[in-house]
Protein backbone atom coordinates (compact mmCIF):
# COMPACT_ATOMS: atom_id res chain seq x y z
CA UNK A 1 0.00 0.00 0.00
CA UNK A 2 1.26 3.67 -0.83
CA UNK A 3 1.79 5.91 1.97
CA UNK A 4 -0.84 8.58 2.82
CA UNK A 5 -0.67 11.41 0.51
CA UNK A 6 -0.24 13.75 2.86
CA UNK A 7 1.90 14.24 6.90
CA UNK A 8 -1.06 15.45 8.88
CA UNK A 9 0.78 17.86 10.95
CA UNK A 10 -0.61 17.32 14.72
CA UNK A 11 -2.11 21.07 15.45
CA UNK A 12 -3.93 23.58 13.62
CA UNK A 13 -1.23 26.30 14.47
CA UNK A 14 1.75 24.13 13.16
CA UNK A 15 -0.65 23.62 9.78
CA UNK A 16 -1.28 27.21 9.85
CA UNK A 17 2.84 27.83 9.99
CA UNK A 18 3.38 25.81 7.23
CA UNK A 19 0.95 27.05 5.10
CA UNK A 20 2.22 30.92 6.14
CA UNK A 21 6.44 29.72 5.58
CA UNK A 22 5.52 27.88 2.80
CA UNK A 23 3.08 29.86 0.71
CA UNK A 24 3.78 33.27 2.04
CA UNK A 25 6.38 33.86 -0.62
CA UNK A 26 3.90 33.52 -3.22
CA UNK A 27 1.45 35.96 -1.65
CA UNK A 28 4.23 38.31 -0.65
CA UNK A 29 4.79 40.37 -3.60
CA UNK A 30 0.96 40.85 -4.26
CA UNK A 31 0.49 42.27 -0.49
CA UNK A 32 -0.73 45.95 -1.96
CA UNK A 33 -3.70 44.02 -3.25
CA UNK A 34 -4.39 42.61 0.06
CA UNK A 35 -3.71 46.25 1.81
CA UNK A 36 -6.14 47.91 -0.83
CA UNK A 37 -8.76 44.84 0.38
CA UNK A 38 -8.64 45.65 3.81
CA UNK A 39 -8.86 49.53 3.36
CA UNK A 40 -11.89 48.99 1.22
CA UNK A 41 -13.34 46.97 3.46
CA UNK A 42 -12.88 49.34 6.19
CA UNK A 43 -14.94 51.77 4.18
CA UNK A 44 -17.26 49.21 3.77
CA UNK A 45 -17.53 48.71 7.41
CA UNK A 46 -17.90 52.39 8.36
CA UNK A 47 -20.58 52.80 5.40
CA UNK A 48 -23.11 50.39 6.90
CA UNK A 49 -22.50 51.66 10.14
CA UNK A 50 -23.27 55.08 9.04
CA UNK A 51 -26.99 53.58 6.96
CA UNK A 52 -29.08 53.71 10.56
CA UNK A 53 -27.92 57.35 10.90
CA UNK A 54 -29.57 59.27 8.26
CA UNK A 55 -32.88 57.33 9.09
CA UNK A 56 -32.56 58.65 12.79
CA UNK A 57 -31.52 61.94 11.85
CA UNK A 58 -35.28 61.86 9.91
CA UNK A 59 -36.80 60.55 12.62
CA UNK A 60 -35.29 63.18 15.31
CA UNK A 61 -36.87 66.01 12.71
CA UNK A 62 -39.84 64.78 12.38
CA UNK A 63 -40.33 64.57 16.31
CA UNK A 64 -39.20 67.89 16.10
CA UNK A 65 -41.95 70.98 15.73
CA UNK A 66 -39.61 73.36 15.28
CA UNK A 67 -37.59 71.69 12.18
CA UNK A 68 -40.94 72.05 10.12
CA UNK A 69 -39.76 71.39 6.19
CA UNK A 70 -39.57 74.64 4.29
CA UNK A 71 -41.61 74.82 1.14
CA UNK A 72 -39.80 75.90 -2.26
CA UNK A 73 -41.74 76.14 -5.56
CA UNK A 74 -44.68 74.41 -3.90
CA UNK A 75 -42.64 71.38 -3.11
CA UNK A 76 -42.78 70.57 0.32
CA UNK A 77 -39.20 69.70 1.83
CA UNK A 78 -37.17 70.89 -1.05
CA UNK A 79 -34.36 72.82 0.81
CA UNK A 80 -35.24 72.31 4.34
CA UNK A 81 -33.78 70.42 7.36
CA UNK A 82 -35.56 67.15 5.49
CA UNK A 83 -33.03 67.76 2.69
CA UNK A 84 -29.97 66.83 4.24
CA UNK A 85 -30.67 63.72 5.76
CA UNK A 86 -31.39 62.42 2.32
CA UNK A 87 -28.09 63.66 0.56
CA UNK A 88 -26.64 61.88 3.34
CA UNK A 89 -28.33 58.59 2.85
CA UNK A 90 -27.43 58.58 -0.51
CA UNK A 91 -23.92 59.97 -0.41
CA UNK A 92 -23.22 56.42 2.46
CA UNK A 93 -25.13 54.38 -0.41
CA UNK A 94 -22.61 55.40 -2.96
CA UNK A 95 -19.59 55.22 -0.84
CA UNK A 96 -21.00 51.46 0.33
CA UNK A 97 -21.06 50.69 -3.60
CA UNK A 98 -17.81 52.14 -4.25
CA UNK A 99 -16.03 50.62 -1.82
CA UNK A 100 -17.74 47.36 -1.94
CA UNK A 101 -16.39 46.75 -5.59
CA UNK A 102 -12.86 47.74 -5.13
CA UNK A 103 -13.13 45.67 -2.01
CA UNK A 104 -13.95 42.34 -4.20
CA UNK A 105 -11.66 43.41 -6.84
CA UNK A 106 -8.28 43.84 -4.53
CA UNK A 107 -9.20 40.80 -2.88
CA UNK A 108 -9.60 38.29 -6.70
CA UNK A 109 -6.23 39.90 -7.59
CA UNK A 110 -4.80 39.14 -4.33
CA UNK A 111 -6.05 35.36 -4.40
CA UNK A 112 -5.57 34.46 -7.65
CA UNK A 113 -2.28 35.84 -8.63
CA UNK A 114 -0.75 34.23 -5.53
CA UNK A 115 -2.62 30.69 -6.37
CA UNK A 116 -1.04 31.51 -9.77
CA UNK A 117 2.17 31.85 -8.29
CA UNK A 118 2.55 29.57 -6.07
CA UNK A 119 1.59 26.72 -8.56
CA UNK A 120 4.25 28.13 -11.12
CA UNK A 121 6.75 28.01 -8.66
CA UNK A 122 5.73 24.52 -7.20
CA UNK A 123 5.90 23.06 -11.32
CA UNK A 124 9.44 24.97 -11.32
CA UNK A 125 10.90 23.50 -8.60
CA UNK A 126 8.96 20.70 -7.27
CA UNK A 127 10.18 19.74 -3.51
CA UNK A 128 11.83 15.92 -3.05
CA UNK A 129 10.15 13.54 -0.70
CA UNK A 130 6.32 13.13 -0.12
CA UNK A 131 4.38 9.97 -2.02
CA UNK A 132 6.16 10.72 -4.99
CA UNK A 133 2.53 9.40 -7.02
CA UNK A 134 1.75 11.22 -10.31
CA UNK A 135 -2.11 11.22 -9.47
CA UNK A 136 -1.09 13.07 -6.33
CA UNK A 137 0.58 15.37 -8.08
CA UNK A 138 -1.80 16.51 -10.63
CA UNK A 139 -4.68 16.55 -8.27
CA UNK A 140 -2.35 19.03 -5.84
CA UNK A 141 -1.39 21.19 -8.59
CA UNK A 142 -4.58 21.24 -10.80
CA UNK A 143 -7.67 20.18 -8.24
CA UNK A 144 -5.93 22.03 -5.77
CA UNK A 145 -5.30 25.33 -6.92
CA UNK A 146 -8.47 25.70 -8.63
CA UNK A 147 -10.30 24.96 -5.51
CA UNK A 148 -7.89 27.65 -3.42
CA UNK A 149 -8.24 30.41 -6.03
CA UNK A 150 -12.24 29.95 -6.58
CA UNK A 151 -13.21 29.39 -3.07
CA UNK A 152 -11.00 31.62 -1.22
CA UNK A 153 -12.06 34.49 -2.90
CA UNK A 154 -15.57 34.25 -1.28
CA UNK A 155 -14.86 32.80 1.84
CA UNK A 156 -12.06 36.22 2.34
CA UNK A 157 -14.64 38.89 0.94
CA UNK A 158 -17.69 37.70 3.10
CA UNK A 159 -15.44 37.30 6.58
CA UNK A 160 -13.72 40.35 5.62
CA UNK A 161 -16.88 42.48 5.24
CA UNK A 162 -19.38 40.53 7.81
CA UNK A 163 -16.93 39.56 10.45
CA UNK A 164 -15.60 43.64 10.33
CA UNK A 165 -19.69 44.81 10.79
CA UNK A 166 -20.05 42.59 13.99
CA UNK A 167 -16.55 44.32 15.46
CA UNK A 168 -17.89 47.50 14.45
CA UNK A 169 -21.26 47.19 16.11
CA UNK A 170 -19.69 45.92 19.16
CA UNK A 171 -17.70 48.89 19.17
CA UNK A 172 -20.59 51.24 18.33
CA UNK A 173 -22.81 49.36 21.40
CA UNK A 174 -19.58 49.87 23.67
CA UNK A 175 -19.56 53.48 22.80
CA UNK A 176 -23.38 53.71 23.47
CA UNK A 177 -23.19 51.68 26.73
CA UNK A 178 -20.55 49.04 27.99
CA UNK A 179 -22.60 46.42 28.99
CA UNK A 180 -24.29 46.26 25.59
CA UNK A 181 -20.99 46.41 23.82
CA UNK A 182 -19.95 43.73 26.89
CA UNK A 183 -23.20 41.21 26.33
CA UNK A 184 -22.75 41.34 22.32
CA UNK A 185 -18.69 40.64 22.26
CA UNK A 186 -19.43 37.73 24.47
CA UNK A 187 -22.06 36.18 22.44
CA UNK A 188 -19.94 36.87 19.20
CA UNK A 189 -17.07 34.95 20.96
CA UNK A 190 -18.79 32.00 21.44
CA UNK A 191 -20.37 32.18 18.35
CA UNK A 192 -16.76 32.16 16.54
CA UNK A 193 -16.12 29.32 18.39
CA UNK A 194 -18.60 27.14 17.43
CA UNK A 195 -17.75 28.22 13.96
CA UNK A 196 -14.35 27.23 14.17
CA UNK A 197 -14.81 23.73 15.54
CA UNK A 198 -17.34 23.42 12.15
CA UNK A 199 -14.28 24.90 10.21
CA UNK A 200 -11.82 21.89 11.86
CA UNK A 201 -14.47 19.21 10.90
CA UNK A 202 -15.15 20.46 7.17
CA UNK A 203 -11.39 20.87 6.65
CA UNK A 204 -10.71 17.02 8.17
CA UNK A 205 -13.38 15.64 5.80
CA UNK A 206 -12.29 17.70 2.92
CA UNK A 207 -8.62 16.14 3.60
CA UNK A 208 -10.07 12.72 3.36
CA UNK A 209 -11.77 13.49 0.28
CA UNK A 210 -8.81 15.04 -1.34
CA UNK A 211 -6.91 11.77 -0.57
CA UNK A 212 -9.53 9.58 -2.59
CA UNK A 213 -9.11 12.06 -4.93
CA UNK A 214 -5.50 11.29 -5.29
CA UNK A 215 -5.92 7.15 -5.43
CA UNK A 216 -8.87 7.36 -8.05
CA UNK A 217 -6.25 9.84 -10.62
CA UNK A 218 -3.61 7.88 -10.20
CA UNK A 219 -5.30 4.48 -10.42
CA UNK A 220 -6.28 6.33 -14.21
CA UNK A 221 -2.69 7.41 -15.12
CA UNK A 222 -1.51 3.84 -13.93
CA UNK A 223 -4.45 2.46 -16.12
CA UNK A 224 -3.58 4.67 -19.17
CA UNK A 225 0.32 3.99 -19.42
CA UNK A 226 -0.07 -0.15 -19.00
CA UNK A 227 -3.00 -0.23 -21.31
CA UNK A 228 -5.44 -2.26 -19.04
CA UNK A 229 -8.54 -1.37 -17.90
CA UNK A 230 -9.40 0.97 -15.04
CA UNK A 231 -11.46 -0.67 -12.23
CA UNK A 232 -13.86 1.32 -11.06
CA UNK A 233 -13.39 2.64 -7.82
CA UNK A 234 -16.72 4.94 -5.95
CA UNK A 235 -15.03 8.25 -4.95
CA UNK A 236 -18.75 8.46 -2.69
CA UNK A 237 -18.67 12.82 -4.19
CA UNK A 238 -22.14 12.81 -3.71
CA UNK A 239 -22.37 11.65 0.11
CA UNK A 240 -19.44 13.72 1.00
CA UNK A 241 -20.66 16.75 -0.93
CA UNK A 242 -24.25 16.47 1.18
CA UNK A 243 -22.00 15.91 4.16
CA UNK A 244 -20.40 18.80 3.68
CA UNK A 245 -23.42 20.96 3.00
CA UNK A 246 -25.16 19.37 6.43
CA UNK A 247 -22.17 20.77 8.27
CA UNK A 248 -22.13 23.85 6.85
CA UNK A 249 -25.83 24.30 7.70
CA UNK A 250 -25.76 23.22 11.29
CA UNK A 251 -22.84 25.24 11.72
CA UNK A 252 -24.89 28.58 10.18
CA UNK A 253 -27.29 27.60 12.32
CA UNK A 254 -25.75 27.17 15.72
CA UNK A 255 -23.71 30.58 15.04
CA UNK A 256 -27.20 32.28 14.04
CA UNK A 257 -28.83 30.66 16.82
CA UNK A 258 -26.06 32.08 19.28
CA UNK A 259 -25.91 35.69 17.76
CA UNK A 260 -29.88 35.96 17.54
CA UNK A 261 -30.00 35.21 21.24
CA UNK A 262 -27.15 37.29 21.66
CA UNK A 263 -29.33 40.54 20.07
CA UNK A 264 -32.49 39.73 22.04
CA UNK A 265 -30.41 39.89 24.98
CA UNK A 266 -28.63 43.46 23.89
CA UNK A 267 -32.29 44.75 22.99
CA UNK A 268 -33.75 43.41 26.22
CA UNK A 269 -30.82 45.09 28.07
CA UNK A 270 -31.18 48.40 25.37
CA UNK A 271 -35.14 48.95 26.59
CA UNK A 272 -34.68 48.68 30.08
CA UNK A 273 -31.73 50.68 30.16
CA UNK A 274 -34.29 53.11 27.89
CA UNK A 275 -36.71 52.71 30.68
CA UNK A 276 -34.48 53.71 33.31
CA UNK A 277 -33.10 56.76 31.46
CA UNK A 278 -29.87 55.80 31.06
CA UNK A 279 -30.20 55.48 27.10
CA UNK A 280 -32.14 57.91 25.06
CA UNK A 281 -34.81 57.03 22.37
CA UNK A 282 -32.89 57.61 19.59
CA UNK A 283 -30.26 55.41 20.66
CA UNK A 284 -32.93 52.85 21.46
CA UNK A 285 -33.84 53.01 17.91
CA UNK A 286 -30.04 53.13 16.49
CA UNK A 287 -29.49 49.73 18.64
CA UNK A 288 -32.62 48.51 16.98
CA UNK A 289 -31.66 49.53 13.60
CA UNK A 290 -28.16 47.72 13.80
CA UNK A 291 -30.11 44.69 15.19
CA UNK A 292 -32.32 44.35 12.44
CA UNK A 293 -29.36 44.71 9.67
CA UNK A 294 -27.33 41.75 11.77
CA UNK A 295 -29.80 39.29 10.32
CA UNK A 296 -28.00 38.86 6.96
CA UNK A 297 -24.84 39.21 8.08
CA UNK A 298 -24.88 36.62 10.94
CA UNK A 299 -26.73 34.03 8.29
CA UNK A 300 -23.57 34.49 6.00
CA UNK A 301 -20.65 34.36 9.02
CA UNK A 302 -21.04 30.63 10.18
CA UNK A 303 -21.40 29.36 6.51
CA UNK A 304 -18.59 31.21 4.95
CA UNK A 305 -16.35 30.54 8.14
CA UNK A 306 -17.15 26.58 7.60
CA UNK A 307 -16.32 26.93 3.81
CA UNK A 308 -12.71 28.15 5.25
CA UNK A 309 -11.93 24.65 6.24
CA UNK A 310 -11.61 22.93 3.01
CA UNK A 311 -9.73 25.78 1.78
CA UNK A 312 -6.81 25.48 4.41
CA UNK A 313 -6.68 21.69 3.48
CA UNK A 314 -6.12 22.55 0.00
CA UNK A 315 -3.53 25.23 0.72
CA UNK A 316 -2.14 22.61 2.90
CA UNK A 317 -1.77 19.99 0.20
CA UNK A 318 0.06 23.15 -2.00
CA UNK A 319 2.69 23.84 0.98
CA UNK A 320 3.44 20.00 1.01
CA UNK A 321 4.74 20.09 -2.64
CA UNK A 322 6.43 23.33 -2.09
CA UNK A 323 10.19 24.32 -1.07
CA UNK A 324 10.75 24.97 2.52
CA UNK A 325 12.17 28.05 3.28
CA UNK A 326 15.68 28.65 3.79
CA UNK A 327 16.08 29.63 7.41
CA UNK A 328 13.83 26.87 8.78
CA UNK A 329 15.12 24.19 7.11
CA UNK A 330 18.96 25.59 8.52
CA UNK A 331 17.30 25.90 11.70
CA UNK A 332 16.68 22.23 11.52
Amino acid sequence: MSSAPTTVLPTRRERLTAIRDRLGPFARPHRRHLRTALAASALVTAAQLALPWPLTWLVDLASNDAAAPATTGGLAGIGGPALWPVVALLAVGLLLGWSERFQRVAVAKYVVRSVNDARLGILTHPRTGGSGEPGDLLTRVVSDTARLRVGLKGVLVHVLQHGLFLLGVSVVLLALDVWLGLAYLAGLGVAIGVALIGTDRAAAMARLRRGRESRVVNDALRAATSGTGLIARPTDRERSVAILTQLKGRTAWAVQGLLGLTACLVLTLAVHFTETGRLDTEDLALVSSYLLMLHYPMMRLGRQITRLGPQLTSAERLAGLAEEPTSTAEAR
